[in-house]
């Protein structure tokens, strides 16, 4: 019986040591940023993330599709986005097969897609722009939104489109070296002007750019990051999934993707706020350490 006791006490003391430490950590200013950050996403995105997801699957990547097909040949026998995730994640065998097959030809794309892109935009398309203005009026606790917005909402889900498929277009048609030398460069401008327009523009310029910048900053290195270290952990979730449930696993992988992309650009859009507020709090902290110390020293 004394035995098990003192086997509690123990259990009981490292939980206390590692709860300490971990309180000891949080109390650091990195500590305090993540938390408040963590924080401020939470109570910003209300499950946006699954929302804007959806909503992109449904009609994003659409249009994307059909802006890719227009571009080349509509009578093409490749389809341009299923090569670029082929050639970008390195994929081979049956897996590759099966990307493919999946998306199907140029042609058949533009078709099928072109017939569904109005519908799918009146009904998921235009509520991206929303979702996503919420999202930051919230994070900056102001007040916007308006039945004029609709045509914002709508500008916002045709450069969102017409910019995943340029991005798509630009690294079918350039190799591994302009890729980096080429898309490198345009990435982290175009990435940065675009994070920096939409918060902007949403938010009716209540916000200024100076005051943007940070997230917009967070969001080009966090997302191109993602995008470009895909390949070492996206080929083998397709593989495994596309053998397991052919061409629904491959589209349920991509979508997952997609959530976890959507997901980072909402953390990265409430992460400006709170980089101003941290750094305010912090100051304010340091003074008063200072004064404390002044007035230690005085006595």
């Amino acid at each position: 019986m004394s035995g098990s006791l003192t086997e509690t006490r123990d259990e009981s003391t490292r939980v206390e040591r590692v709860l300490g430490r971990l309180r000891e950590r949080s109390d650091r200013p990195l500590g305090r940023l993540a938390l408040q950050w963590f924080r401020a996403y939470l109570a910003a995105s209300r499950n946006s993330g699954c929302a804007i997801s959806i909503y992109s699957s449904l009609s994003v990547l659409p249009a994307a599709l059909v802006f890719v097909a227009a571009f080349y040949s509509p009578g093409g026998s490749v389809n341009t986005f299923a090569q670029h995730l082929v050639n970008h994640l390195n994929l081979t065998g049956d897996t590759a097969k099966l990307v493919g097959g999946t998306f199907g030809s140029a042609s058949s794309n533009a078709l099928a897609a072109s017939a569904t892109v109005i519908v799918s935009f009146l009904l998921w398309g235009i509520g991206i722009g929303q979702l996503y203005q919420d999202v930051y009026a919230r994070a900056w606790q102001v007040k916007v939104g308006s039945a004029a917005d609709q045509g914002l909402y709508a500008v916002f889900f045709f450069v969102f489109a017409g910019a995943l498929a340029l991005v798509i277009v630009a690294q079918s048609n350039l190799g591994d070296t302009g890729r980096w030398a080429v898309l490198v460069p345009v990435w982290l401008l175009g990435s940065l002007a675009f994070w920096l327009a939409v918060p902007y523009v949403l938010l009716h310029r209540r916000i200024g750019l100076r005051a943007l910048f940070p997230g917009a900053l967070l969001a080009t290195i966090v997302l191109g990051g993602t995008a470009a270290t895909s390949p070492l952990f996206l080929p083998a979730t397709l593989a495994a999934n596309g053998k397991a449930f052919g061409s629904f696993g491959i589209v349920l992988t991509l979508i997952g993707f997609v959530f976890v992309m959507i997901t980072l650009s909402l953390a990265c859009a409430v992460f400006s706020p709170v980089w101003f507020e941290w750094r305010e709090a912090e100051r304010s902290r340091g003074e008063g350490a200072l004064n404390a110390a002044e007035s230690v020293v005085a006595r």
